[in-house]
């Protein structure tokens, strides 16, 4: 037989295997007598379900007191699965093993399933001969959304995970309502995972027929850096236990190796709200920046002015982040993604490093759903400015203009760009005159995205896109006398691109993709609107949507801004906050949206709906929605004639919590499907439970 990619799973990783339930249907498994009693601290989790297979996954420790592994290294234990949470007919046992080299993680890929059918499974070990699990969990008897119990686990007990619940994509061709999450930015240390709770509780309340199919997961699903404080100096929520290596900073403590991103996934996944949800939902993943290092390009680190190359805390990322997300990668034929290869000695370069392991990848949901997957850190080119420029150029902030003469480079206007700057006394060479143009995905991946929307049938494409493509710019152009030019809030994201999103939207135009929406994550706020041909013509006409949903518990945007503002900008401090009644108010919401003289005159007379008059922010085309505050989570239900989105923000998750944190308010939306050549028509948002500034000024 020829070796093909699933034949090398087991080559590739001592603990991912490739099942097929026809083979082990019925089969009688089991432990031999002197295999160990296991404990799950992880939970248990599955992703990446398609029509006839899904990923399983938990992590296995040999209990206290136990022999733990045998001669070869390896910890025996068995699979379960079966059609009811009572395993009274299991459907399949089948034996795995794991051991040190992947942490006690197991990849399981079960294949010959059913389409569009829930199933159960756990995980087992040798039984009990005394003594208590590590943090006296019994790592069993817990249902799906139900908190793992507590206590000693009697003798002669056999051990279990907790019960875990997927289920498997519809067939290629069934007509399907599809309902799901879509989630991003969990940090550990800022808040509990009350968003979590809430849509837990939710889901479990909500009649069968409409309860989340499946959660996909934007990025930032952990965080390598652990600050001392929050922005403002208060303290943190909780804390991530010291890193077994890491580096220690004045502000903050970081990983740099394998040992410490394994700790920050052993941490985060050992909260039960996480650990519930994972349980719950099969998972659909991407990553963003923090999965390796804050604003990240290939294997640089962008910590200090200058960007360092870490390869080798590149590859250790990328290998806890395959051990403890279950995707399904080498499965996949005809698709770029594969599992992590090991990369050879401690120094290795920049491309071994950042290609050991390939992420993005395609996903159908019967009829009506293509899930398309990018990787926004891995391909992208070098920042197109340094973060002193401006300053030297004498401008407030990074301009439109200036961002797309150095992201453009060589091919600014039709290949002309200019010989200097055209700011200041205009001596200062442009230093992007013979710049490649700046790409965030690279060409490779970028061409494969556009060929699979394009060839995509499915009536709705949605683009798991960890960064926003919503314009985020401020209108200082419609300041009177000042001088100045709109400017960019940020160049991480597509904003710092715009040469790469102007051809994107381009070509989908010119392809005539209909049904495109981006889901994007990152920037801790809630965010809606359509995205245009052109990233500066207002009056071009919209080719897709993007929701940007803010983060299940990293602190909001806002939060930030209005510390920075106070602190370091207080020229600018009115477009961002005001105090009015003993309360802050987000004025940063209010600027995005309606634009600068609209939020100065807010902070002049008070008089939000005068100041709501004067929008929209023009350097803003499109954008129909921000807040700035939330935490959260998004909802999304696909009908072939329509997509609604909610974007819930829930009451804060500062402290524990003993029931699901309320929810403050939703932001609701319609998007009726569109044909070929016609462009996206976004309603809303309307609100339910309240509204936040200064939309509640509207909402009747």
């Amino acid at each position: 037989m020829p070796i093909t990619r699933r034949i090398l799973l087991g080559l590739l990783s001592s603990s991912s295997f490739f099942l097929s339930a026809a083979r082990y249907a019925g089969a009688a498994a089991a432990l031999g007598a002197d295999a160990p009693a296991l404990s799950f601290p992880q939970g248990v989790a599955s992703g990446d379900p398609r029509p006839a297979g899904v990923m399983l996954w938990t992590r296995a420790l040999p209990a206290a007191g136990t022999a733990g592994a045998d001669a070869a290294g390896k910890v025996p234990l068995l699979l379960q699965l079966s059609r009811s949470d009572d395993f009274s007919q299991p459907l399949l046992q089948v034996p795995l093993s794991t051991d040190a080299a992947s942490d006690y993680t197991v990849r399981a890929y079960l294949d010959g399933l059913e389409p569009d059918t829930t199933y159960y499974y756990r995980f087992l070990g040798g039984r009990f001969l005394g003594g208590r699990f590590p943090g006296g969990r019994l790592p069993g008897d817990a249902r799906p959304g139900e908190a793992p119990v507590t206590g000693t686990l009697p003798e002669g007990a056999g051990s279990s995970s907790r019960v875990g619940q997927t289920r498997t994509a519809p067939a290629p061709g069934q007509e399907r309502d599809v309902k799901f999450a879509f989630v991003s930015c969990q940090n550990y240390e800022d808040a509990y995972y009350g968003a979590w709770a809430r849509l837990l509780a939710d889901d479990a309340a909500a009649p069968a027929d409409e309860r989340i199919q499946f959660v996909l997961h934007l990025g930032d699903f952990i965080y390598e850096r652990c600050w001392n404080t929050r922005p403002d100096g208060s303290a943190l929520s909780r804390r991530v236990p010291p890193f077994p290596d890491g580096v220690t900073t004045e502000d903050n403590r970081y990983a740099v190796s394998l040992a410490d991103y394994r700790h920050l996934y052993r941490t985060y996944l050992a909260d039960p709200e996480l650990q519930a949800a994972r349980a719950r939902w099969p998972f659909i993943c991407t990553w963003d920046d923090h999965e390796f290092a804050n604003n990240n390009f290939q294997s640089y680190n962008t910590y200090g002015e200058v960007p360092q190359l870490q390869a080798r805390r590149k590859a250790s990322a990328n290998q806890a982040w395959f051990e403890y997300i279950p995707a399904v990668l080498d499965e996949l034929v005809d698709q770029p993604a594969h599992d992590f290869r090991p990369v050879a000695g401690d120094t290795p370069g920049n491309d071994e490093a950042r290609d050991s392991l390939c992420i993005y990848r395609a996903l159908r949901w019967g009829r009506n759903l293509d899930l398309v997957l990018t990787d926004s850190r891995s391909y992208r080119s070098a920042p197109c400015l340094p973060d002193t420029l401006a300053g030297e150029l004498g401008l407030p902030l990074n301009s439109v203009r200036l961002v797309e003469i150095a992201d453009a480079g060589a091919a600014y206007a039709d290949g002309n760009p200019p010989a200097f700057l055209p700011y200041g006394d205009g001596t200062i060479a442009n230093p992007a005159r013979t710049r490649e143009p700046g790409t965030l995905l690279g060409p490779t991946q970028r061409d494969w995205l556009l060929a699979t929307l394009e060839g995509s049938g499915a009536r709705w494409k949605i683009w798991g896109n960890a960064l926003p493509l919503l314009p985020l710019r401020l209108d200082l152009s419609a300041l009177p006398l000042a001088g100045y030019e709109d400017s960019i809030f940020t160049i991480d994201a597509w904003s710092g691109y715009p040469h790469e999103l102007a051809y994107l939207m381009r070509e989908l135009a010119q392809r005539q993709v209909s049904g495109c929406v981006s889901l994007s994550g990152d920037h801790h706020m809630h965010g809606a609107g359509t995205i245009r041909r052109s990233t500066t013509a207002a009056d071009a006409a919209p080719v897709m949507v993007d929701f940007n949903v803010a983060g299940i518990s990293s602190s909001p945007l806002f939060d930030e801004l209005s510390v920075v503002a106070a602190r370091d900008h207080p020229v600018f401090q009115p477009i961002v906050m005001a105090e009015e009644d003993g309360r802050i108010v987000p004025v940063w919401n209010m600027t995005m949206v309606d634009g600068v003289f609209a939020a100065l005159t807010y902070a002049k007379t008070g008089l939000a709906s005068l100041a709501r008059w004067l929008g929209p922010n023009h350097a803003n085309p499109g954008l129909a929605y921000v807040d700035t505050t939330a935490n959260g989570y998004g909802l999304a239900t696909l009908t072939p004639a329509e997509m609604r989105v909610q974007l819930v923000t829930i009451t804060g998750s500062r402290q524990p919590f003993s029931e699901a944190p309320a929810v403050a308010h939703i932001a609701s939306f319609r998007l009726p499907a569109w044909h070929s050549g016609e462009p996206p028509v976004l309603q809303g948002p309307a609100f339910e439970l309240g509204a936040p500034f200064p939309f509640q000024l509207t909402t009747v």
